[in-house]
């Protein structure tokens, strides 16, 4: 037990660095390209069978909007202050 070092405990972080990252409209960007180029492959791969592909998009982009939805509603509850009336009623 000599040899044996326990190494010190990391410091905390600082409020400011635990704040989550904001880069949505990258995402989105990032988003839009990959979903291009794999229309432009499955175009090329199916060979003029578009509306398997217009179908697909269709259901993913109705997928994709209902999660974009909920999520901006949850997050505007969520991170809102309360009112006036919520406190009254506490």
């Amino acid at each position: 037990m000599d040899g044996l070092k326990v190494p010190p405990m990391p410091q905390r972080p600082n409020a400011a660095d635990l704040q989550p990252r904001r880069r949505s409209s990258c995402l989105v960007v990032l988003a839009i390209g990959v979903g291009l180029s794999l229309a432009v492959l499955l175009s090329i791969l199916m060979i003029g069978f578009i509306w398997p592909l217009v179908v697909g998009f269709a259901i993913f982009g109705i997928i994709a909007m209902q999660y974009l939805l909920w999520g901006w509603w949850f997050e505007r509850i969520y991170r809102s202050q309360p009112t006036d009336e919520a406190d009254q009623i506490r």
